[in-house]
């Protein structure tokens, strides 16, 4: 079947095909009419004609045309990784409210992969982007704002001076952690982290060692760091704690959702409990903390303030209306106690 062009639509309407152009690339109105400059009677005529003659608008040719492609991508390093789902969730829903599509994509902690999705992205005209960053993924992005393309970091930090960032303070979410389990009255605390270098990681290990250091207990400070292969840190968090027990630690912090299942998993395993044989802090919201009881004292992020403050920030930066103090935004996670199914969730002050 031949492919239906603007000129048909222009035919069989009997108008031109600049206004056929003008119709099909107009935003409708709040009062729900098109925002162009076409009589309302011939723009429905247009749209009814080019329904019936099954026209589609190519929306790529219309991006290089206008230079604008009211889209962005979003890259994170684990799509299926429910912090990040959240946030792009969030993100994909403010962004639609302002007339934006959003095109979502993973990283999977490659750097070489996040520079073939940045050169995509580039391809298909995105106006932003909104990045996770992996280690070593400082190049790849660099050349997205090399090229004019803003590019705001959430979660994790890189250097540079031309991105914006949206990002937590995680050093005070690991001071916060560690100062939780002082108060519970336990100073065998360690800490299970991985070997990514993350800056998201790196912050929350220097928190803990600072509560330890400042606290007198920087002969007690343990951190391991493993592997980010699931089948391997599954097994290593066994190890460690299997070791754990033996040496008489009483408390670990779980600095992501994924390491405190791994630790659930190491405690069946090796047929321990919580909090008979290890307490925990964990990081995140998950409804295994919730109906744990007790409940499972969790360090939260801000999803919605993240996914708000990273899109406002992003638009400011494609209009050109940013300054630079602007640019850095920081957040402050909270340690909650309690959970959803039962017990009212209370923030921890320390």
């Amino acid at each position: 079947m031949k492919k239906v062009t603007i000129r048909d639509v222009a035919r069989e309407a009997g108008v031109s095909v600049t206004l056929v152009s003008f119709v099909m690339n107009a935003k409708m109105g709040k009062d729900g009419r098109l925002d162009c400059p076409v009589n309302p009677n011939t723009a429905a005529r247009v749209l009814e004609v080019a329904k019936r003659l099954g026209y589609r608008r190519n929306n790529a040719a219309a991006s290089l045309r206008s230079g604008r492609s009211h889209s962005i991508a979003v890259i994170v390093s684990d799509l299926a990784n429910p912090l990040f789902a959240e946030i792009c969730r969030k993100i994909e829903n403010i962004a639609y409210k302002d007339g934006y599509t959003v095109i979502f994509a993973s990283s999977e902690e490659n750097p070489d992969k996040l520079a073939h999705l940045v050169e995509t992205m580039v391809g298909y005209n995105v106006e932003g982007l909104i990045v996770a960053p992996c280690l070593g993924g400082e190049k790849a992005l660099e050349r997205a704002t090399s090229i004019g393309i803003p590019t705001v970091l959430i979660d994790r930090d890189l250097p540079g001076t031309d991105f914006g960032r949206v990002l937590v303070d995680n050093v005070d979410a690991g001071v916060i952690a560690t100062k939780y389990l002082f108060h519970q009255g336990f100073g065998k605390i360690e800490m299970i982290s991985y070997k990514l270098g993350v800056t998201s990681l790196t912050d929350r290990e220097y928190g803990y060692s600072k509560a330890m250091e400042d606290a007198g207990l920087k002969d007690e400070i343990k951190l391991h760091r493993i592997e980010y292969d699931a089948d391997l840190a599954k097994k290593g968090v066994i190890e460690i704690f299997r070791d754990a027990s033996k040496r008489g630690a009483e408390a670990f912090i779980l600095p992501t959702k994924k390491l405190a299942m791994y630790g659930f998993n190491a405690l069946n395993v090796l047929g321990l409990n919580f909090p008979k044989n290890f307490s925990f802090v964990c990081f995140d919201e998950s409804d295994t903390y919730d109906i744990s009881k007790p409940v499972i004292p969790h360090v939260v992020q801000p999803i919605s303030e993240i996914a708000d403050k990273a899109f406002a920030l992003m638009r400011k930066m494609i209009d050109g209306t940013v300054d630079q103090e602007e640019r850095n935004v920081t957040l402050k996670a909270k340690l909650i106690l309690g959970g959803r199914f039962g017990v009212d969730p209370t923030e921890a002050i320390f």
